[in-house]
């Protein structure tokens, strides 16, 4: 037995390099407890349906694609980093309970624009940033804007051209409400933000905008600081002049960039993203629309004008915060939902709607073959660099108002008491981003790092992504230490099974039909 009071110099373990993801020595491939269970993603039905359809929808694009390159980059890297996202076999974090020793692993995120489960972090992450650090106490209404059919292709396709519908959007909202201060003898100003959605409740194209604006004015003071003034509610009437006037200037800024730069893309190489959006466009119908939903409808703050709908009904009172934060969250939502895919056993897949379909005789859900539900969601992710979140007036980042307004209040989730006797610490601002833990303590009132047993806060013992590793730790406990495989292009297997069949011939017994394809069977008799 080795004695406490030396330890030979050989048995020195040596030092640490100054990068390393191991709290001590050896703790990344020292075993974890048997019995362990986790979320499995490669389960969920959207999953299976882009692994065993991916590489027959990116061979569709090359083939109906001029250039030969087929889908943009972006989209196969987006579907591609969604197989990978929270599965173990590609690396993971392995958390464990100083106390009891109860150990879990977290799969690394893809943190992309086609995952709900990424897309839900950022949602919620953006809308706490909002209420804690930007708006400020006011009652707040959700002005929504949507769009023509002619033009959401268009919109889908030119950013530049989605961009300045919104500057003359918020430039007629900004006018109408400080022309209705003025009345009132309240010079001030305000500010709004935006939520652009490209995605319709049937997995369809159709970009809109939620915009939060404040009911009232931000007036300046003799200090120099803003304070909010509120004003009255808008009533139908405004609602119905300000949707016409938005529709007259709309509808002749898209006039004008139609005769500037054509309704197309010119280039070739938006060509296959043009064709998905336009098949994503597609909503399907039984016929004319009924007289109901293109007349003036009878919603209460809602007006349409030659396809401009403009809806301002949603409304959050001044100290409502998680009101406030929950209506952040609606227009930050992913597109679809996991839950609401299933699959036939024809292999096509269905999506169920939230609600109703009015245009489609009452549908409830929608029934897809797997690659046009590829097409469909390449269209309705977002291309990279283009903000989906755009800030106007008092809350844009080179307003000379934006330091001027009144902070937000403190949040309690992320406020600790002082220490009987000491003095209370001064007010920090929390950081830009939450960690996911934080995020769903938060939303789900659940608490990821704390063990269930002890009620001990959970350490990070290691973060892993040596394939070696892994799948040591993944055999010790059963699971898989192999990614999911992709299938290979129907397309290709086909061209290959036709190239293995010999000349046919009429009077050969061994000759058999199946399907669409006459497949030579050497096990038939002579």
């Amino acid at each position: 037995m080795q004695s406490t009071s030396t330890v030979s110099p050989a048995r020195i373990r040596p030092a640490l390099p100054p990068l390393v993801y191991e709290c001590k020595p050896g703790a990344s491939v020292r075993a974890l407890p048997a019995g362990y269970r986790r979320h499995e993603p490669e389960k969920t039905v959207l999953y299976n349906v882009v692994a065993d359809h991916l590489e027959t929808f990116l061979e569709e694009a090359r083939e109906k694609s001029a250039s030969g390159y087929g889908c943009p980059e972006f989209i196969e890297r987006e579907f591609r980093s969604y197989l990978d996202c929270g599965i173990l076999a590609r690396g993971f974090a392995r958390l464990r309970c100083p106390s009891c020793g109860t150990e879990r692993l977290v799969g690394f995120s893809c943190k992309g624009r086609l995952c709900p489960s990424c897309w839900a972090r950022r949602m919620a992450d953006t809308a706490a940033h909002l209420v804690d650090r930007v708006l400020p106490v006011a009652p707040y209404r959700q002005w929504v804007l949507t769009f023509p059919w002619p033009l959401r292709l268009a919109l889908a396709m030119d950013k530049t051209l989605l961009a300045a519908m919104l500057r003359v959007h918020f430039r007629t909202l900004f006018a109408w409400q400080r022309r209705r201060g003025r009345a009132l003898g309240i010079c001030g100003e305000t500010g709004a933000v935006t939520f652009i959605q490209r995605f319709g409740g049937a997995l369809n194209t159709n970009p809109h905008a939620h915009s939060l604006l404040p009911d009232g004015l931000f007036v300046q003071s003799d200090g120099g600081r803003l304070s909010f003034v509120p004003l009255p509610p808008p009533s139908d009437k405004d609602v119905a002049q300000l949707t016409l006037r938005l529709a007259e200037r709309l509808g002749a800024l898209a006039v004008r960039r139609s005769r500037d730069e054509g309704d197309m893309p010119a280039d070739d190489d938006n060509a296959m993203m043009h064709s998905a959006v336009a098949e994503a466009q597609f909503v399907p119908r039984t016929g004319d629309l009924p007289d109901d939903l293109t007349g003036p409808n009878n919603k209460p703050l809602c007006a349409k004008v030659n396809g401009f709908t403009l809806h301002a009904a949603r409304v959050v009172e001044a100290h409502d915060r998680e009101g406030l934060e929950q209506l952040c969250r609606y227009g930050l939502r992913a597109p679809f939902a996991l839950d609401r895919f299933s699959l036939d056993p024809d292999g096509r897949v269905r999506y169920q709607l939230a609600k109703p379909w009015p245009t489609a005789g009452g549908k409830t859900e929608l029934c897809f073959e797997p690659p046009a539900l590829l097409r469909r969601l390449a269209a309705l992710i977002p291309a990279p660099y283009l903000n989906l979140v755009r800030y106007h007036g008092v809350f844009a980042n080179r307003s000379r108002f934006r330091t001027l307004l009144p902070p937000p209040p403190p949040t309690t989730t992320e406020a600790t008491p002082p220490a009987p006797g000491a003095a209370p610490p001064p007010p920090a601002l929390r950081p830009r981003r939450l960690g996911w833990a934080k995020l769903l303590r938060r939303v789900l009132d659940i608490d990821v790092l704390t063990c269930a047993k002890c009620m001990v806060p959970m350490v990070v013992v290691a973060f892993l992504s040596d394939p070696k590793v892994v799948q040591r730790i993944l055999a010790h406990l059963n699971l898989p230490g192999i990614p999911p495989p992709v299938a290979a292009s129907w397309l290709t297997t086909a061209e290959e099974l036709y190239a293995e069949v010999p000349d046919y011939d009429e009077g050969d017994p061994e000759w058999r039909e199946t399907g669409d394809i006459e497949v030579y069977d050497a096990r038939s008799p002579p």
